[in-house]
């Protein structure tokens, strides 16, 4: 998994922060969730998967680094009408162990400059396969391993640990190989996703209202950005 980024570092008092961003728009993504909605909805073309897995598993890496998409500008999938730019959502990726408030995003997006060119490289093995993961554990009290969504400055801040990042980017990456190939019926509302949720299923609204739930969809076609 390839994918050209650029690497920010922004000084905030004594803290300093490494972002990683695409070098290129991420162009077929689209983030966002209505007012009291229950879910959030992330529409993907075949290029905007790939991307979402590769910087999936680079999150999962980074322990040190904070993991950007911007996706509001972004058009959307052919079909799915004008959202309005209030409910559109950026994306941030976030390793647990940095601790990073997500009330600090906005002032460090405000302080990105141009970056430096950097090329990430990532084996596909950094995703285990479905028989590897075991499920159970979830139910185990104290369980950590789970992705924890929050809210900042018109972005979904998703926070997790190695483990958490690598079990749920399996579910992308087999997102990424099915979805494009799969055959559609007759039913208008039929569609490829997957659902990614905070704390796990079942947990409720996450972190000052932001929904719980992630629905991602495939696209087959895109409207002319």
């Amino acid at each position: 998994m390839r994918l050209r980024t650029k690497i920010h570092r922004v000084r905030l008092g004594r803290d300093e922060y490494r972002v990683i961003t695409p070098a290129r728009q991420t162009a077929g993504a689209l983030l966002y969730a209505g007012p009291g909605s229950t879910y959030m909805h992330l529409h993907l073309d075949r290029q905007g998967a790939e991307d979402l897995a590769t910087a999936w598993a680079l999150a999962a890496r980074s322990r040190r680094s904070l993991v950007h998409l911007p996706l509001r500008a972004n058009a959307g999938p052919a079909g799915l009408g004008d959202v309005p730019s209030e409910d559109r959502l950026d994306l941030l990726l976030v390793h647990h162990s940095l601790g990073f408030p997500a009330s600090r995003w906005k002032e460090v997006r405000a302080r990105l400059g141009a970056g430096t060119p950097h090329t990430v490289d990532l084996p596909v093995t950094d995703f285990p396969s479905e028989e590897e993961i075991d499920y159970e554990r979830h139910r185990f009290a104290g369980w950590r391993d789970r992705l924890r969504f929050s809210g900042a400055a018109h972005t979904l801040v998703v926070t997790g640990s190695p483990t958490a990042f690598r079990w749920s980017g399996s579910q992308l990456h087999e997102f990424t190989r099915e979805a494009p190939g799969w055959r559609f019926g007759w039913r208008p509302d039929e569609h490829y996703c997957i659902e990614l949720d905070h704390e796990g299923w079942g947990s409720g609204r996450a972190a000052k209202g932001v929904p719980a739930s992630l629905h991602i969809v495939y696209a087959h076609r895109w409207q002319a950005g």
